[in-house]
């Protein structure tokens, strides 16, 4: 054995317990948000999910609807199923698409719809949103109209999709033909100021959307599906739909 001594060992400096972490950690923080910030806008696609997809009626009726807070999603899922009333005649064949009979779909579209609208409503009228949420909450409630116009209606022109379910108010407005092709293809951010910007056929004013704000269109889209559900007999869905629908309504 040697007897030669062992060289002692050399202490780290007490800071490197201190500045390695830090510096560690800053470069994952940075690598996360770099990362977050790269896969949101990798494909350049317009967001249109906004603060109404954290509404609990909004969750609720994805959840129930067994489809995504999306806008477009939730409102195609609505049109899908609107559409199966006109083509699925036999009550265990429709229960077997969507794991419900008819009349307890209708109810559960018109229940949550109108919860939808309810929160979307000003203030003024019963609803719990800010003016800050309100130009956003619009966007998303075009794109829920598109989403569910789209499913109901694939072939029809432009024009006959934004007539099916975009408000009177909006109708009405000068050059709606050019607005009808922006709402089936273009920027919902931009149809948005677009149609507030735009006057009146008839009185000239402006700010069609402002006044009754995102309510006004998941109302017409309300409107819509009371139109197309058979109101027959005793397969009146299109009542069973509204009742609920009503019920969900402010008072």
């Amino acid at each position: 054995m040697s007897d030669r001594a062992e060289p002692p060992r050399r202490s780290l400096p007490g800071w490197l317990f201190v500045v390695v972490p830090m510096l560690f950690a800053a470069l994952l923080v940075g690598g996360v948000s770099i990362a977050v910030r790269s896969s949101g806008d990798d494909d350049g696609a317009e967001d249109i999910s906004g603060p109404a997809a954290e509404l609990p009626a909004v969750v609720d009726a994805a959840a129930q609807l067994r489809t995504t807070t999306e806008p477009t999603a939730l409102g195609g899922q609505y049109g899908t199923i609107v559409g199966a009333y006109a083509t699925l005649t036999d009550d265990v064949e429709f229960a077997g698409r969507f794991d419900r009979l008819p009349d307890a779909e209708a109810a559960l579209l018109g229940r949550t719809l109108g919860s939808i609208q309810n929160q979307l409503s000003p203030t003024a009228i019963g609803g719990a949103r800010t003016d800050d949420d309100r130009a956003p909450d619009i966007v998303y409630a075009l794109a829920m109209a598109r989403g569910m116009v789209q499913a109901l209606d694939p072939d029809a022109s432009a024009r006959d999709q934004a007539l099916a379910v975009l408000p009177f108010s909006v109708q009405d407005l000068v050059g709606f033909d050019a607005l009808a092709e922006q709402f089936a293809t273009g920027d919902l951010n931009a149809l948005a100021a677009t149609i507030d910007a735009t006057e009146s056929g008839e009185s000239g004013a402006t700010g069609a959307l402002t006044e009754a704000g995102a309510a006004e269109v998941v109302s017409s889209i309300a409107f819509l599906v009371k139109q197309r559900l058979p109101s027959d007999g005793d397969d009146d869905y299109a009542t069973l739909f509204d009742d609920a629908y009503q019920a969900a309504l402010p008072l």
